[in-house]
């Protein structure tokens, strides 16, 4: 196996349970969180708020953190924090306790993206660059769809066999991400990695980046708050259909991540920007405006491949900054998206609570997308091309 590809696997395995379980089991989650009087309603909007709070923290701390320790106990302190969230989410111990853990997952979340990607694009060949991010973005949805799959069934029990279910997933993926994280060439990429650079200039391509993950990080917090809820309370549905959707977005994530990687090779990274971002906008407003089976099935399957969006960002990022100001900017992207991602989970929350309508929420969240796909349009700087 290619060290790339094995790096590749063990950055999946760090987003699968630190995005895909630690960050999105809890969507699934919320509904029957509320019907048992565990939390209220705006109690459970708020835990969600915490996490994208968390994510803001972790964003702030995470090249800090990776100079000091370097970037592969770094991700495995991470790999290790993540599963002690989750295990501690078992204990029923209140709004307080749960926001705690799901704040500090957040943070796990926000510096396993920026180092784990860092990594992972750095040792990828120069055209295996979309399928290396594909791999690796991979493990969100597989997260999405083993809690898909898993939690209707464990809810069947109790609330806290659901969160024993997704703490045992976790505890699989640490041993993938420890084996990942070993590869040979390892040491070679960190130290190559971690030499000093020339700090990286505030230049048109990197506002379009940041831009672009900004208006991606808002028009996503519908769906990773409410979607669930909307298809379950909202439409009156049993939580079986909500799982049975949440599977159809693992089933997304899986697949769309991967299939996105490769039309990136394909038709370069600027222009498959522009068709994930148009794809999400229409997936993420559709089923407030047409709430039929088949628009609600076209959403969680499309909406779910959005981690082919990151797949695709962190190569364009590659692509224009180089592999030594890669993380730099990558930290740049995630602190401002996760700025105006934790104000706008909280305005999400806050309007909803305000209103108790889903229909406004969404289409902010579609409208931040199509946004997002008019800033990718832009020409990114001289000298710069798809294919770089």
């Amino acid at each position: 196996m290619p060290s790339w590809v094995r790096i590749a696997i063990g950055g999946s395995a760090t987003l699968l349970i630190g995005m895909g379980i630690g960050r999105f089991s809890y969507t699934p989650l919320i509904p029957p969180l509320i019907e048992s009087g565990a939390l209220t309603a705006a109690q459970a909007g708020y835990v969600g708020a915490f996490n994208l709070f968390g994510y803001l923290i972790g964003a702030i701390a995470a090249l800090r953190i990776r100079a000091k320790w370097g970037e592969t106990r770094t991700l495995k302190a991470c790999l290790l924090i993540s599963l002690l969230c989750l295990f501690a989410s078992i204990a029923d111990l209140g709004f307080i306790w749960l926001i705690f853990w799901r704040f500090l997952v957040g943070v796990t979340v926000a510096i396993i993206m920026i180092c784990s990607l860092a990594f992972v694009t750095r040792s990828a060949p120069a055209t295996r660059l979309g399928r290396a991010t594909g791999i690796c973005f991979t493990g969100v949805g597989v997260g999405i769809l083993l809690s898909g799959t898993l939690l209707p069934i464990l809810l069947e029990f109790s609330l806290a066999a659901a969160w024993t279910g997704m703490a045992m997933i976790g505890a699989l993926a640490v041993v993938v991400g420890f084996w990942g994280l070993g590869a040979d060439t390892a040491d070679k990429l960190i130290e190559a990695e971690t030499k000093p650079t020339m700090r990286p200039s505030v230049s048109w391509a990197v506002f379009c980046l940041i831009g672009g993950q900004t208006m991606f990080s808002l028009g996503l917090v519908p769906h990773t708050i409410y979607w669930v809820d909307y298809l379950v309370r909202g439409l009156e549905n049993d939580i079986g259909f909500g799982g049975f959707h949440w599977v159809l977005f693992g089933l997304g994530a899986v697949s769309g991540t991967y299939l996105w990687g490769r039309l990136a090779d394909r038709v370069g990274f600027r222009i498959g920007l522009v068709l994930v971002f148009a794809v999400l906008a229409i997936g993420v407003a559709l089923p407030v405006l047409q709430p039929a089976a088949w628009a609600l099935v076209f959403s969680s399957l499309v909406v779910g491949a959005q981690p082919g969006f990151s797949a695709i960002i962190s190569g364009r990022t590659h692509q224009l900054m180089g592999p030594a100001q890669m993380a730099q900017v990558w930290r740049w992207m995630a602190l401002t998206s996760g700025v105006f991602q934790a104000i706008g989970g909280y305005a999400y929350v806050f309007l909803f609570d305000a209103t108790g309508d889903y229909t406004l929420v969404f289409l902010l969240g579609g409208g931040a997308m199509a946004l997002g796909a008019l800033i990718s349009l832009l020409p990114a700087g001289a000298g710069v091309t798809d294919r770089s």
